[in-house]
């Protein structure tokens, strides 16, 4: 398993090296709190803990993000001038995920996201307005504006609804014990969300990861440590100045990523336990890129073994930077049809 993994690893890596950024796109899935790939999870940092053999269940989560991406664009309204915009005000998520235990150390899982962006039409423009003539010699004329400005001719608007990328992965437990465990989640995301509208990236990523976790009764101390492997993406400023026009500034891109994840959960009775989350990136490639990092504290509710209940809040950490929302809200519910002892936490 672990000599497969990593060719798998090297393959991938290798293929997407090869690859070059695109240019002036809007291909990047900026839901930064991707919800775990199952129910043994918290609600953004997976555990090694595996399904066991056999183990099908299901996870549902809703959320709601405050100003998911923010760029610094120039103002068409204020002579070019350049000025903040959120892009994206406000971001409603709904994840619906699947897994099945193959072995008890070896599970698999699909995730499919969809989502709702709620945009600042100041920023996002139009792909056809009307500029009305001079006199009544000549007649009117359209141009784009916003994000679609200096781009191929279309007349198709920037969606609001949309099919998100989608996530497969592979589980693996290596060791689990009365005190620690460690194993590794390797996912693919599929390149299906609309990449004109902020709703997936531009081609397949691969994002690795280990996870560890430390036991201790009812504590739980959980990390993880991966990387995104990607096409990178680059947005440049959609109306440049005269001074730009040549050379159009570079807003926002995204490339090759390292990801971390930390939390601690503990069961205060059989019915409720508490959660206290942190997730991140950091860039290894490519210009105007920047980390990100997210908190979330929890409140889980498990009516029975079966069935947890969680509810999620928080923000980014860094929110000067560009994916980092201002605040998020986060509802999930899991289901195992046969859970391992001691239920989904």
């Amino acid at each position: 398993m672990r000599h497969h993994a990593l060719w798998l690893l090297c393959t991938l890596g290798a293929a997407f090296s090869n690859l070059s950024t695109a240019h002036a796109d809007r291909s990047f899935d900026v839901a930064m709190a991707r919800p775990t790939m199952d129910a043994y999870g918290l609600q953004v940092v997976d555990r090694a803990q595996t399904p066991q053999q056999f183990e099908f269940g299901m996870t549902a989560n809703i959320g709601w993000a405050r100003a998911p991406l923010r760029l610094t664009l120039n103002d068409v309204n204020l002579n070019r001038a350049e000025a903040p915009f959120s892009v994206i005000e406000h971001q409603v998520t709904l994840d619906l995920g699947f897994y099945l235990g193959l072995w008890d150390f070896l599970s698999l899982s699909a995730l499919v996201p969809v989502g709702v962006n709620v945009y600042d039409q100041n920023a996002i423009g139009d792909p056809s307005v009307t500029v009305l003539p001079a006199g009544s010699a000549t007649m009117g004329s359209t141009m784009p504006t916003g994000m679609y400005a200096g781009q191929p001719r279309q007349n198709v608007a920037i969606s609001n609804v949309g099919v998100r990328d989608p996530r497969l992965a592979v589980k693996a437990r290596f060791y689990g014990g009365k005190y620690f465990e460690i194993g590794t989640l390797l996912e693919l995301t599929v390149p299906i969300g609309d990449q004109s509208s902020f709703f997936g990236e531009a081609n397949v990523t691969f994002r690795p990861k280990l996870l560890l976790g430390a036991l201790l009764g009812r504590l739980h101390i959980l990390g993880s440590f991966g990387a995104v492997i990607r096409q990178g993406s680059e947005l440049y400023e959609p109306s440049p100045t005269t001074a730009q026009a040549a050379s159009p500034p570079l807003r926002f891109a995204t490339g090759h990523e390292l990801t971390w994840g930390g939390a601690l959960s503990v069961r205060l009775h059989r019915l409720i336990g508490l959660g206290l989350e942190s997730v991140g990136t950091i860039p290894v490639s490519g210009d105007m890129v920047s980390p990100t990092a997210s908190a979330l504290g929890s409140l889980y509710i498990l009516p029975t073994d079966k069935l947890r209940f969680s509810i999620s809040g928080g923000g980014g950490l860094l929110v000067d930077n560009p994916r980092n929302a201002a605040g998020r809200v986060m509802f999930g519910m899991a289901y195992s049809l046969l859970p391992r002892a001691g239920g989904l936490l």
